[in-house]
């Protein structure tokens, strides 16, 4: 797990981001609202638990985590003092035929990424241009994509356990990767699927952001 700081002020308040697979503090660069600390996690090779003593003591932690960032926050979000928890896009079971993606799409997208040298299939939906917007962070390795691709697909097999407090849910109507109807199934008896209009993407939506902060 990488951390990127993009703010790091003292703020009372801390907006966490716990990015999917393959991405870079890029996707969320355009969202540090002023009067918030801003810490963003990828690249995850690992994963730990984080703490109030590794993070420091805030008033108020937010939470949103997309894609496979729902279900490492799971895993490693869960001591955390949350103030929300908002999961974009995405289950704490990615890699499954109900509730997130069907296994053999997993498997297309590694082959599809060692054929194209590491170009990421996703971005070929209809909002490539907002998918990984450009940025000062370089993008990554394409073996190290596949390698964190194997990883996170074998680990959520091997570590099913959830737990976190999920207070919403934002399902895109217009996913390309985890389908629409795998989220609502899994969301929606619990109360907390919210649609939006989005692909996969959905920091092309700052509003889901901005929107749950408290003034």
């Amino acid at each position: 797990m990488q951390q990127f700081w993009l703010r790091k002020e003292g703020n009372r308040d801390l907006i966490l981001y716990m990015l999917g697979w393959a991405a870079t503090p890029n996707a969320i660069n355009h969202i540090c609202p002023a009067g918030y600390d801003v810490l963003a996690i990828c690249n995850y090779t690992d994963i730990h638990p984080l703490t109030s003593e590794e993070l420091g003591e805030y008033r108020r932690i937010y939470l949103f985590a997309w894609s496979f960032g729902v279900w490492v926050s799971e895993q490693a979000c869960r001591h955390l003092p949350l103030y929300k928890a908002i999961a974009l896009n995405g289950t704490p079971y990615p890699v499954d035929d109900r509730y997130g993606m069907r296994l053999r799409v997993v498997l297309r997208t590694m082959r599809s990424l060692a054929r194209n040298g590491g170009s990421n299939p996703a971005a070929e939906s209809q909002d490539a241009e907002r998918y990984m917007p450009d940025g000062p962070y370089p993008d990554r390795d394409p073996l190290d994509k596949i390698a964190e691709l194997q990883n996170l697909s074998a680990w959520c097999k091997e570590n099913p356990t959830i737990g976190l407090k999920w207070d919403k849910a934002y399902i895109g109507d217009k996913d390309e990767i985890f389908p629409p109807d795998n989220m609502r199934a899994y969301w929606e008896p619990l109360g907390l699927g919210t649609a939006f209009s989005s692909y996969h993407y959905p920091f092309a939506h700052p509003e889901v952001v901005l929107n749950e902060l408290d003034a």
